[in-house]
């Protein structure tokens, strides 16, 4: 949505990817002002920092940063099938991501804050948007109740992808070769980055036993219900505004609405 990929060859270094934003600034209902500039200087860096402890990401040929404002990604074109990838390729992915170094990088997302005073903000002014388009009222956990939870957070913090979809994965007959955008992504427990792949329904059997046992993505009930409501607010306001589709905005809204009771009912 915030960029356009195109391929381009070139002599001597072969078939290319340039990642071009739409615009120099971007706003939806999800994320009020984001600069893609800050978007490709982390896609690159983020991209060469996994890359170094053998986690397949196309590799950076250039990052251009104009002084009129046109920017682009180059990095090398993998070829891909757009096949379904396989569940346990796709858990020991985002466990090889989960166990690397974490990078010192600021990220896009987060900047200098801790990820529970993300998720904090971010649920407070996404449900608002959910309550004006729906016409709904929600009855919402006040945010230091949901920072002072996840500060209880016992988990070392990893760097997390947050949007492992097929649509970031490149395959071949079902081999991952690589992953892209960056854009989401966090640092924080790896618990965050298994609760969106539980809303996104790729949290099978095959991906748990590619990812293996790991405790530094259990988390206590209360700290797993923000994290879930996190994709599912994020979600919702997808399909009632970015893509709206009111048939899966009102399971949406739905399931927000279970999420938020289940919460609500384990900390009173």
């Amino acid at each position: 949505m915030e960029f356009v990929v195109c391929r381009g060859d070139s002599p001597t270094l072969g078939p290319l990817a340039f990642r071009v934003p739409w615009d120099r600034h971007f706003a939806n209902a999800n994320d009020e002002s984001v600069d893609a500039r800050d978007l490709l200087c982390q896609e690159a860096a983020l991209s060469s920092h996994v890359g170094v402890f053998g986690i397949a990401t196309p590799p950076v040929r250039h990052l251009h940063i104009g002084n009129d404002g046109f920017d682009f990604l180059v990095s090398e074109f993998v070829v891909h099938d757009g096949s379904a990838p396989d569940p346990r390729e796709v858990g020991q992915l985002l466990r090889a991501i989960h166990d690397c170094p974490v990078p010192d990088v600021k990220l896009v997302m987060q900047g200098e804050r801790q990820v529970g005073d993300v998720i904090a903000e971010r649920l407070l002014r996404r449900s608002r948007v959910i309550e004006r388009i729906a016409g709904i009222g929600l009855t919402l956990p006040d945010p230091a109740c949901v920072r002072d939870t996840l500060a209880q957070s016992t988990a070392k913090p990893s760097l997390l992808h947050m949007d492992a979809r097929p649509e970031n994965l490149l395959t071949w007959r079902g081999n991952i070769r690589a992953v892209i955008d960056w854009s989401n992504a966090l640092i924080g427990s790896p618990a965050l980055d298994l609760a969106r792949m539980e809303e996104y329904g790729h949290l099978t059997p095959d991906f748990l036993h590619g990812y293996g046992v790991s405790e530094a993505a259990e988390a206590p009930l209360s700290e797993r219900l923000l994290y879930s409501l996190d994709t599912a607010v994020m979600l919702a306001v997808v399909f009632l505004s970015e893509a709206p589709n009111p048939r899966r905005a009102k399971s949406q809204i739905e399931r927000v609405v279970s999420l938020f009771e289940s919460f609500r009912s384990l900390i009173h």
